[in-house]
């Protein structure tokens, strides 16, 4: 049995992180805290071989909790989640001993087969650097792309709530934003100049 230790802040998020791990059988959700403190002081009691640990906290990064938690158990294995797919944010990750990094909008595919891969030793590669940057230029924000790729996904508004684990006011603001800033007037306009600039 794989014991894990959930630390995300964002309670729904975190919920639904314990609904994906506990479904399988051969891992179990041992803690969940909500912070890098509350991570440190649940850790000894979890007697957790993975933690699945939010870059973003609000008392400390990703990054720096990853060495305290290991202080405290040195064979602790780190999947580092992350809302920010950008490479520095990977590369730190790394460096600090994380052995999977994911993104939130992949949590649900993809963080089963990370947690196993960590506890069995294995580090998966860091992402490479970004093929493109053109979503820089139209000053996009990480959440925004995420958003903007889902749509040219063909995701509803429902969909979109449901992987990002958001209100759907607050996807309709950042589709607003998305189409502004790409100079679009509609949500298919906006997803083919994302398509033609390359950010998709």
């Amino acid at each position: 049995m794989i014991r894990v230790l959930v630390v995300d802040d964002h309670r729904m998020f975190a919920e639904s992180l314990v609904r994906v791990l506990g479904d399988e059988p051969d891992i179990e959700v041992t803690g969940v805290a909500v912070s890098a403190a509350d991570a440190t002081a649940q850790l000894p009691g979890a007697h957790a071989d993975v933690c699945v640990l939010d870059y973003q906290l609000p008392d400390r990064d990703g990054a720096a909790t990853i060495g305290e938690l290991r202080r405290l158990v040195p064979g602790l294995r780190v999947v580092m989640l992350t809302g920010l797919a950008q490479d520095h944010t990977a590369r730190a990750a790394y460096e600090a001993g994380c052995s999977a990094f994911v993104t939130k909008d992949r949590a649900a595919h993809d963080l089963v087969d990370a947690v196993r891969a960590a506890h069995a030793g294995l580090t998966a590669p860091a992402p490479g650097p970004a093929k493109s940057s053109a979503a820089d230029r139209f000053g996009l924000t990480p959440r925004e792309r995420e958003v903007l790729r889902l749509l040219a996904e063909g995701s509803s508004t429902d969909d979109i709530m449901a992987r990002l684990f958001v209100s759907r006011n607050t996807v309709r603001t950042h589709v607003q934003k998305v189409i502004g800033k790409l100079g679009a007037h509609s949500k298919l306009e906006a997803v083919a100049v994302a398509r033609r600039e390359g950010i998709v």
